[in-house]
């Protein structure tokens, strides 16, 4: 679908979103399917007894990526939108990160 700007002629397109960005969760409240993680963080959110470090770990596409994110924004108190990015909120993928000196960059 295209629509035609008003100067020129020439077609504006929306710009192309992959799935996983346009249908990514933005609270707890609406991950589907992973009441076993998301109960237990949004009760340490609510008593405000927060772990160091949180894992989170299993297969792809189980939504480790979003929760971690959505957790992240809620413990900084930061609203949540997905194309948001904050300077206090770094994203290491472990998988293409594997030991400490790549970290360290």
């Amino acid at each position: 679908m295209t629509k035609r700007a008003s100067s020129g002629g020439t077609p504006a397109v929306a710009p192309h979103r992959a799935l996983y960005r346009k249908y990514r969760p933005t609270s707890l409240d609406s991950v589907v399917g992973q009441e076993q993680v998301t109960t237990p963080l949004q009760n340490a959110l609510t008593s405000g007894k927060l772990s160091h470090a949180y894992l989170f770990i299993g297969p792809r596409g189980t939504g480790k990526t979003s929760v971690a994110r959505i957790f992240a924004h809620a413990v900084n108190n930061f609203d949540y939108q997905v194309e948001d990015s904050y300077l206090d909120i770094i994203e290491i993928d472990a998988a293409s990160n594997t030991g400490v000196d790549n970290i360290r960059e």
